[in-house]
């Protein structure tokens, strides 16, 4: 792929680029750009002081990692729209492997690992701005300069396997990935990330512990990602989806 600059593409796309270096949360701080009547905006941090994840948990936001939010204009049916959120995944990915870092897989929903240790995570979120225009704002943590070290589960972080990198240059190699995958999808209905996504899923025919939102743990066999983004679990009694929830490592 042809790496643009991060000004160039950006542009390109008609989105406007802010850098922030301390900030509460990026998702909070495009929150402030919606109910102004904003969208079409990416914001990037050097710090988060505040990070959140899915279902509102502390993400750890240390400095020098990767703090993103993208947010835009919905075009597309209600239905369709969480794809975004496994575009931006796999353009992850795909920046990795651009560096020759390899092994990445997902964790459903909205997790990426490597080495089977997570090295970023993705929160998608909907709002409805001053021009009643539905707005998607996507948040994206990677671990570029370090990873915190947590007992739930193994981390790790780019410069562990690419020390040349700059930080900037890793963010405008993910930028380019993003928006191929974004334009094809948008304007092409172009969705062959969707497939890369379901090929290279963590556990898949294995049997797994998902918690779901009422804490309640559903246990069976892992078949893969249905079409519409949920879990396909075969249990003892039934075969299932499961659209929401978190897999028990």
């Amino acid at each position: 792929m042809n790496i643009v600059s991060l000004d160039r593409v950006i542009n390109k796309n008609k989105f406007k680029y802010f850098y922030i270096h301390s900030i509460d949360s990026t998702m909070e701080e495009a929150k402030k750009y919606i109910d102004l009547g904003h969208s079409n905006i990416i914001i990037l941090a050097n710090e988060q002081k505040k990070g959140y994840g899915r279902r509102g948990n502390y993400w750890v936001s240390e400095p020098g990692n990767v703090f993103c939010t993208i947010s835009f204009k919905n075009i597309l049916s209600r239905k369709d729209i969480f794809k975004f959120s496994v575009l931006t995944s796999v353009s992850i990915k795909q920046s990795l492997e651009y560096l020759n870092i390899n092994n990445i897989f997902f964790k459903w929903p909205n997790d990426i690992y490597c080495n089977n240790k997570k090295i970023s995570g993705i929160i998608q979120e909907t709002y409805i701005n001053k021009n009643s225009k539905d707005i998607i704002s996507i948040g994206l943590g990677i671990n570029f300069l370090s990873s915190p070290k947590l007992q739930s589960y193994k981390t790790t972080y780019v410069l562990q396997y690419n020390s040349k990198i700059s930080r900037d240059k890793f963010f405008e190699i993910f930028i380019n990935f993003f928006f191929k995958s974004y334009n094809d999808y948008v304007y092409r209905n172009n969705d062959k990330f969707f497939e890369i996504y379901k090929k290279n899923q963590m556990f898949v025919n294995t049997n797994i512990k998902i918690i779901n939102e009422k804490k309640q743990i559903i246990e069976g066999r892992f078949l893969g990602i249905n079409e519409d983004g949920s879990l396909n679990l075969k249990t003892q009694n039934n075969q299932i989806k499961i659209f929401s929830g978190n897999i028990v490592i």
